[in-house]
């Protein structure tokens, strides 16, 4: 072996990669999903070649997948800057800008990728998105069915129009999307997730069971769908099943704020109240800031009795999105009980007819106080209410809703459903006596003159259902034939209280079961709601669904059998009614048939139609 001379070294240090070598090690990294190797990898080329497109556009889409989204835009600029004609650099600099919310130049981005590369699939989908994002559905749309048509075995072409559609309101047209979307690739669990959902939320909750029990078949994990499978179990009323399921994904994560809310709904579905409210407390303690768990809550806690917490959490049904009632602004500030001497408060009106009826209950303790401190009381509401309140409540202004928006010479307003918390906090300060709105008093004599026309025995008002009879409401309501206990009982005259259209069932009862159901002729139970009232006054007792003709009974005075969930939270802890003091409540439990509670009613009417 030959020994070193003197005064030498040996030079071992490897050789510098070349611009392009470094490339194709940064294109090697990226490929495997190394975007940071692949980014340093990149910016040595372009240290070495600082005009290298090449490097310049990987490097733009490397910063793009390591969340650099402006880096990625300055990125892409110098490339552009270098040769403006390359669609996929413009497809990285407006999926940048996607990012960055700048929405406008996105668009402008993609638009000039597609220029370049009419058929850039991937260009047209992220444009799409982005028209989404900026709030421009019918253009997002009309981009996805673009791409559909560009590429029509694309599966998430399919899956992204069926997620606009719905977002448009388009349900029949979504689910066809989504339909879609599951043929082109039966493995995309995304797509049965989301049209469970539409399914769910469009009255067809046996088929949205079976698309998220496929798609816990193919991703048992899936959050998204064992939440969409509990809330159809819970749509079908099983709710035993719907909690078995909501329990499991509580054992996934303890810490899901959401699948505590909806665990509390289902026991509350139950009449296990407690246990609800104690399921809605811990979804509050892990997410404090969302207004759907607050208002869980207030119901519940309504349900179960404790009004003044109730009452102060029922405020969060106002917000936004999905929020149950809209928040608004007529005067100047929100009333909170302050003194109303000198002052005007507006009082608006929300939710429905049945609402409106039930928290005017609370207005004359308002209006006897205006008039005690020298203030004045306006009230919105129904226009179809508008006469009947103008009666009952004449020391305050009736509005028709609609008709005042901001006002600034008005000093306060408050939601009608806010006034329960105000003066409906024990049940104590609940009225002794009902009939706090006045019906004409010669419209109530000409009617009970004309059922009593009808024959003698005692006079029933009955409405039987809701207007609003879907597939998952049906099972709350009770059919026209269910009462068929009452029919052809000389001592029981029935007279049509239901506000929709009805002739075909009335008449299909009348000649199959000998029902002879009455119909007021002239009178529009829909529309004239003053005239309505009037009916309801006039009968012996009325029998009603858990609809607004029962509230209206209640309202009016009139003697009422109601029928509804067991602990229905507008019973506020007890049996009955505190809001309507001649109103029978009864309470189904939610396993069983309504058939009981029919029954009972029926028995209660038959007694009293054999004393009449």
């Amino acid at each position: 072996m030959p020994a070193k001379l003197a005064g030498t070294t040996t030079n071992t240090a490897a050789p510098k990669k070349t611009a392009n070598e470094l490339i194709q090690k940064g294109m090697l990294a990226h490929r495997q999903g190394k975007f940071a190797d692949a980014s340093k990898a990149y910016e040595k080329a372009l240290k070495k070649a600082p005009k290298e497109l090449a490097a310049l556009n990987l490097l733009a889409d490397a910063q793009l997948n390591l969340g650099k989204n402006a880096r990625a835009l300055e990125t892409a600029h110098k490339a552009i800057g270098l040769k403006p004609d390359m669609p996929s650099t413009w497809m990285v600099k407006g999926s940048a800008q996607r990012r960055l919310g700048k929405y406008d130049d996105a668009i402008t981005s993609l638009e000039t990728a597609l220029e370049l590369k009419p058929d850039y699939a991937d260009a047209l989908m992220t444009l799409a998105g982005t028209l989404r994002d900026a709030g421009r559905l019918d253009a997002a749309i009309e981009a996805y069915e673009d791409l559909v048509e560009m590429v029509p075995e694309m599966a998430m072409a399919y899956y992204n129009l069926g997620n606009a559609l719905h977002a448009d309101g388009q349900g029949d047209e979504a689910v066809f999307a989504f339909e879609s979307a599951i043929e082109h690739d039966p493995s995309y669990v995304p797509s049965f997730i989301n049209l469970a959902g539409v399914l769910n939320s469009g009255d067809r909750a046996e088929e949205a069971l079976a698309l998220s029990d496929k798609a816990l078949e193919l991703l048992p994990s899936s959050r998204s769908a064992m939440i969409n499978r509990g809330n159809s179990l819970k749509t079908l009323v099983r709710f035993d099943e719907a909690e078995a399921q909501y329990r499991e994904l509580i054992a996934l994560n303890r810490s899901d704020a959401t699948a505590h809310d909806l665990l509390g709904t289902v026991l509350q579905g139950q009449a296990r109240i407690d246990e609800a409210i104690s399921e809605y407390r811990i979804a509050l303690d892990l997410d404090g800031k969302e207004g759907l768990y607050k208002g869980d809550l207030s119901i519940a806690l309504l349900a179960n009795g404790s009004l003044t917490e109730g009452w102060k959490l029922y405020e969060a049904r106002f917000g936004g999105g999905d929020a149950l009632v809209r928040q608004r602004r007529i005067g100047l500030n929100t009333w909170q009980g302050e003194s109303l001497a000198g002052k005007t408060l507006y009082i608006w009106r929300e939710q429905g007819v049945g609402d409106d009826v039930r928290f005017a209950s609370c207005f004359n303790d308002i209006i006897n106080r205006a008039k005690e401190e020298g203030g004045k009381v306006l009230i919105e509401t129904d226009p179809r209410l508008m006469t009947l309140y103008e009666r009952s409540f004449p020391f305050a202004e009736i509005r028709a809703e609609g008709d005042v928006q901001f006002d600034g010479d008005i000093d306060y307003d408050i939601a009608a459903g806010s006034l329960p918390g105000l003066v409906r906090t024990n049940l104590s300060e609940f009225p002794s006596t009902g009939g706090y709105l006045l019906p004409k008093p010669d419209q109530v004599a000409q009617l009970r003159a004309d059922i009593d026309a009808l024959g003698s025995g005692l006079k029933v008002g009955i409405a039987w259902r809701s207007r609003n009879m879907t597939a998952n409401r049906r099972r709350f309501y009770t059919e026209l034939e269910d009462w068929k206990g009452l029919f052809g009982n000389s001592n029981i005259q029935l007279i049509n209280l239901q506000y929709d259209t009805v002739d075909e069932e009335i008449n299909d009862v009348n000649s199959r079961l000998d029902a002879q159901i009455h119909q007021v002729a002239g009178l529009d139970l829909m529309n004239d709601l003053d005239g309505a009232a009037a009916l309801t006054t006039a009968m012996d007792v009325v029998i009603s669904a858990p609809v607004s003709v029962a509230d209206i009974a209640g309202a009016v005075g009139s003697r009422c059998f109601a029928y509804g969930p067991h602990r229905h939270p507008m019973c506020l802890g007890t049996d009955y009614l505190p809001w309507y003091p001649e109103t029978t409540w009864f309470g189904k439990a939610w396993n069983a048939p309504l058939q009981q509670s029919v029954d009972k009613i029926v028995q209660e009417v038959t007694q009293l139609a054999s004393t009449k």
